[in-house]
């Protein structure tokens, strides 16, 4: 049994390695119960605090392991999360991603557009849902 957990704990290290190895470079990170809220200097830490804050309260921050990215673009704050496999293709989840971004925008960003970005799990655009 103690072989098993010791295989469990190894493996577990290694994923949460090769995550981290391609996490970098997508700005500064805060945590949020399990939620990875990386920032670029497109936003303030301020801002990143906010939307980390919401995340938590909504519950979208369960203690789950996600990682979601805050940037702007001009005046137009985007969110980008990390999905698995699929999902954008799966127009069913496209009333779900645009209300995320509505209530971003209502909730954390003051009504400022907001535009949320599917990606994968090195932040490469997926889908954009506005």
């Amino acid at each position: 049994m103690k072989v098993v957990f010791r295989i469990i704990g190894v493996l577990a290290a290694v994923i949460i390695g090769y995550l981290a190895f391609f996490m970098e470079g997508y700005g500064e990170k805060l945590e949020f119960n399990g939620t990875d809220v990386y920032y670029t200097d497109m936003v303030t830490e301020a801002e990143a605090q906010k939307l980390g804050e919401y995340l938590l309260s909504s519950e979208f921050a369960d203690g789950a392991e996600k990682s979601v990215q805050l940037s702007k673009r001009d005046s137009i704050y985007l969110f980008r999360m990390v999905v698995v496999d699929g999902v954008t293709k799966d127009s069913a989840n496209d009333i779900s991603f645009m209300a995320l971004a509505w209530t971003l925008s209502a909730q954390v960003f003051n009504n400022a557009p907001v535009e949320l970005e599917a990606c994968d799990n090195r932040f490469g655009t997926l889908r954009v849902y506005k």
